[in-house]
């Protein structure tokens, strides 16, 4: 992955990029060894980059903190694993440890993956994480560079902007998976709605083809079939919309 690309192509200002990679040891002492187990047998050697750093002093977006959450310095990382499939885990030892938000862009030899997440403020300052966001593999980094622009992301406050990005990446694996143009938001994601119902269908077609009984196993195609009609007919809707 070129990082140097990726950064030019979005948009991101010169003030917020840092490219440098991040030393195992600096943040070794932090890890339980179960955290360090992870990151030696997924994560790449030297294959941790910090690309960018998002804040007040090099963007002028504000700072947004209540009770609950705290969004000061947004963290822009990309990590270099041996299998994607353990990304969100990764991500979680990373957030466990980093005193800001954070989005991560995991990559292998073939593909990438974008995590995001929303989050809990503890007392001892540090973030937990909420509700954790995948952009799979279906979003191309190429579409991501021709479509995903700094400039126009929300800059009302540092939270308004974490979470633009996020929507717009969400929008684009909406675009990929389901051919729907429509924007997206964490209050209506239309994407979880739909990734849902393929995984209601697969869990009916799933157990109707263990079903030893007949009348069990056409009573789980239909409600399978019922599944699919409503999907269709949500992604109709949305297409005349978008």
């Amino acid at each position: 992955m070129n990082e140097a690309q990726l950064l030019k192509a979005i948009g991101f200002p010169k003030a917020t990029q840092i490219m440098k990679t991040l030393p195992y040891n600096q943040m070794e002492n932090k890890l339980t060894p179960a955290q360090k187990k992870i990151i030696s047998e997924h994560v790449v050697s030297r294959g941790i980059r910090i690309l960018a750093t998002i804040q007040t002093n090099n963007t002028n977006i504000e700072v947004y903190e209540n009770e609950t959450e705290r969004y000061d310095s947004i963290v822009f990382l990309a990590i270099n694993v041996k299998d994607l499939k353990k990304a969100v885990q990764i991500y979680k030892v990373f957030m466990s440890i980093m005193p800001n938000p954070i989005v991560i862009i995991f990559f292998d030899g073939s593909y990438t993956k974008w995590v995001f997440s929303t989050h809990i403020k503890k007392k001892d300052g540090y973030l937990v994480s909420d509700t954790i966001y995948e952009i799979k593999e279906v979003v191309m980094l190429q579409q991501v560079e021709q479509q995903l622009k700094f400039e126009n992301l929300s800059k009302t406050n540092l939270k308004m902007f974490y979470e633009s990005w996020l929507e717009r990446l969400l929008q684009l694996e909406l675009q990929s998976r389901y051919n729907i143009y429509t924007p997206i938001s964490l209050k209506n994601n239309l994407l979880e709605k739909l990734v849902v119902m393929d995984a209601q269908i697969d869990d009916y077609v799933r157990r109707a083809k263990k079903e030893t009984q007949l009348n069990m196993r056409v009573e789980l195609q239909q409600e399978a079939n019922k599944v699919k009609l409503a999907k269709q007919a949500l992604i109709e809707k949305e297409q005349d919309n978008g």
